[in-house]
């Protein structure tokens, strides 16, 4: 019920209504649980299958020679670097699903195993179990528990397989460059021996023991720190040269090069790590996807700080290299006595110094490049095996149950308080009291049709809500009547309130109570009560037109009830309010005041029509009647006013209360 300034609906009103209309709540509550066995009939059950792998620390940005076994911890290998939330993206991308379906379905087209791929896109989940985590958790969902599990088996299986490829393949193109390096300095060293043993020969050279130990030492030294800045320039140069020769930027860089700059060994593997990941996403999208684009942008932007940074450490390295020759030209110039032959050796010994132990150095970097391809490892360690409960996870039974049940109360409950919100009419004793200040004579409870027996509820003997409350009605007016209030009106102020029931009812109530009672049917329009009891044929009409000449010829005494007497309305007239009117009628109440003990008369609605302001100048009281659930509590304000204008006592009475 809503509620203007002063009246609100509580809590209490609201469990009323509820315990009211509970046919509601079970309506709702069978109907709602129906459609959730109707939807868990309908849905198939799915299972959820978990696993947890652990990212390895070394994987995660450090050298890989513990990945590699212990034993080759010291020989520097550098693997690939992982980033987690990459990692993490990788493992739900196109690109693993479909190798899984092609391992499943390996007759299937490109189309098949894409669409394949994508459905179990939609069944996969990874996502890492926190921040500071490296841990990452794995779930399928797939009907069957043991192919959810075989699934999940298969996705870690295949991505494992990836990341040894990608390894392979970048250890591989280092084995290519070294090999492709040897070739060219095995050519190197050779013509170098052939010139030292031509030149020895020629002049017949074969001992230089005689410099000066020295200046000898000073040599040997600026020698020694010459190849290893000749070596840093030589790579240095290989690697821009490389750099500047792939326009297209599909080559890998080589990786632990020996140019001793973190900074650029650093910048390598990143680029190696994006060109991977590049050509990974080209296997199963186009190069006009966003993401292609901007991987492409970061590898040509890397590209560039790569080249600066390399002629930088070219430039570096030739002003290192001049300070040192000049240092190795004062050293070489202090051996005066020296042959000319003596310079010339030294200057193609160091020259095949240089290359023997660039030689030397590559033929390291070999073997270490094969052990690492042979003591690869995933990156990744399970944790938690692929596993799977026996019971579904969806659909959630008790869950749907739950909702089912909720909404089956929510409803109605919701259905309920906006009916009573938006409902304007009175309910109860507190809608009276809060708007009008007139006397609550009291409520009459709503009866049902087999409980009416010929309008009346009132009967001797019989025990009932609706027949207490008339008696209540009886007991409480004879204590609130003043002397004198004989003739009472009971009016509304519209029509369906219950007038005739209650006016019937109350004298009834009254004439069992001892009282000698009239009953007037005062409403000359309807005739309700006349109709009811089935009243004579002649009755007020007919005497105040003058067809009667005795107006107690027209009453009818009630059988089951000697007290109580009945004045019909008798045949309907045109003008009802000018017959009222008449010096007649009152006349006629002159004289039953003084036959009866009280009158009550059943007048028409006062709202509609004049007949009732002429009925209610012969009364000395007001029934005024409300009917919960039909009379607007507008009505309520201007009752007061009424009350005072026509000086009438006027007693309110609340019909049909649930």
């Amino acid at each position: 019920m809503s509620r203007n300034n002063h009246t609100f609906l509580t809590i209490g009103d609201l469990l009323r209504l509820c315990l009211h209309k509970w046919r509601w709540f079970v309506i709702f509550l069978a109907i709602f649980l129906l459609f959730a066995v109707l939807d868990l009939a309908r849905t198939p059950k799915r299972y959820t299958s978990h696993a947890s792998l652990l990212v390895k620390e070394e994987s995660l940005g450090t050298n890989a020679g513990k990945g590699n076994g212990e034993e080759f911890s010291d020989l520097g290998l550098v693997k690939q670097k992982s980033n987690l939330p990459n990692e993490v993206r990788h493992l739900a991308s196109l690109d693993v699903l479909m190798e899984v379906a092609r391992r499943l379905r390996p007759e299937a087209d490109e189309a098949t195993l894409l669409a394949l791929a994508q459905g179990f896109q939609g069944n996969f989940s990874a996502e890492r179990e926190s921040d500071k985590s490296s841990v990452i958790s794995l779930s399928y969902n797939d009907a069957s528990p043991e192919q959810a599990v075989k699934m999940l088996s298969l996705i870690i299986e295949v991505y494992n397989d990836k990341w040894l490829e990608d390894q392979y393949l970048l250890t591989n193109n280092t084995s290519q460059f070294i090999d492709n390096r040897l070739l060219l300095l095995e050519e190197e060293l050779d013509r170098v021996d052939d010139s030292i043993s031509t030149y020895k020969s020629r002049y017949g050279i074969t001992d230089l023991s005689s410099v000066s130990d020295i200046y000898l030492k000073q040599q040997s030294e600026s020698d020694a720190q010459i190849l290893i800045l000749s070596n840093q320039k030589a790579m240095a140069e290989y690697i821009r040269d490389l750099i500047e020769k792939d326009k297209k930027g599909r080559q890998l860089l080589i990786v632990n090069s020996g140019i001793n700059n973190p900074v650029i060994e650093s910048q390598i593997t990143q680029y190696n790590t994006l060109l991977m990941q590049l050509n990974s996403h080209l296997t199963y999208t186009s190069d006009q996807n966003p993401l292609i684009v901007n991987l492409e942008n970061e590898i040509a932007a890397l590209r560039k700080s790569i080249l600066a940074s390399v002629e930088n450490h070219i430039k570096t390295l030739d002003i290192e290299l001049r300070a040192l020759r000049g240092y190795h030209h004062e050293a070489t110039a202090k051996i005066s006595s020296n042959p000319a032959q003596a310079k010339f050796l030294t200057s193609i010994e160091r020259e095949q110094k240089v290359k023997e132990s660039l030689y030397l150095y590559l033929l390291q970097k070999k073997e270490e490049n094969e052990i690492s391809i042979t003591y690869s490892n995933p990156n990744t360690r399970i944790i938690d095996i692929p596993h799977c409960s026996s019971r579904p996870t969806s659909p959630k039974v008790l869950r749907i149950l739950f909702a089912a049940i909720l909404l089956g109360l929510l409803v109605p409950l919701t259905l309920i308080f906006l009916q009573a919100t938006l409902d304007e009419t009175v309910h109860t004793r507190r809608d009276l009291e809060a708007n009008c200040e007139l006397p609550l004579l009291g409520e009459v409870p709503g009866a049902g049709r087999k409980e009416i027996e010929g309008g009346l509820v009132v009967v001797e003997g019989r025990q009932s809500l609706s027949n207490d409350a008339f008696r209540t009605l009886r007991t409480r007016l004879c204590l609130m009547a003043s002397e004198g209030e004989q003739v009472f009106l009971v009016a509304s102020a519209e029509p369906g309130t219950g007038k005739t029931f209650v006016s019937m009812n109350l004298a009834q109530a009254f004439a069992l109570g001892g009282k000698k009672i009239l009953l007037m049917d005062g409403d000359l329009r309807r005739a309700g009560a006349s109709r009811l009891w089935k009243a004579g044929e002649k009755g007020l009409a007919d005497y105040l037109e003058g067809k009667e000449s005795d107006v107690l010829k027209c009453i009818s005494r009630r059988e089951d009830c000697p007290g109580l007497e009945v004045l019909p309305a008798g045949h309907l007239p045109g003008d009802p309010a000018q017959l009222l009117q008449s010096p007649r009628f009152s006349a006629l109440m002159t004289q039953l005041r003084a036959r009866y003990e009280m009158i009550i008369i059943d007048s028409p609605s006062s709202r509609l029509i004049a007949d009732s302001e002429v009925l209610l100048r012969q009364a000395d009281s007001v029934f005024f009647l409300l009917r919960a659930g039909w009379t607007p509590r507008s009505v309520l304000s201007g009752l007061d006013g009424e009350a005072a204008a026509n000086g009438k006592r006027m007693y309110l009475v609340l019909n049909d209360i649930a």
